[in-house]
């Protein structure tokens, strides 16, 4: 993974008008990366706010179920996770 200080130190190299691979040999990382930071004229940490999305890719199987899930959680505080998925896949075959 590539950091603001590699990607910084990259845009030095190159405004000192010094090549794309030896640009990103001294920042430590691979040339095919460093053309993606130049193109982009972005530090990485302002790329992952971009990437990141906010719809779900599937459904929520436990969307149902969730609220008695957890008023089972509070009345057997020592219930573990496997038990009661296993309690939800008897009651409801072939759903989880």
């Amino acid at each position: 993974m590539i950091t603001d200080n590699q990607a910084r130190k990259l845009m030095k190299y190159l405004q000192e008008k010094r090549t794309l691979g030896l640009s990103a040999s001294k920042s430590g990382m691979d040339e095919k990366t460093a053309r993606k930071y130049r193109d982009l004229d972005k530090l990485p940490s302002e790329l992952k706010a971009e990437r990141t999305r906010t719809w779900r890719t599937r459904e929520d199987r436990f969307e149902a179920i969730w609220a008695r899930a957890q008023s089972f959680l509070k009345s057997n505080s020592g219930l573990e996770a496997k038990t009661l998925f296993e309690h939800f896949q008897r009651q409801d075959p072939g759903r989880f």
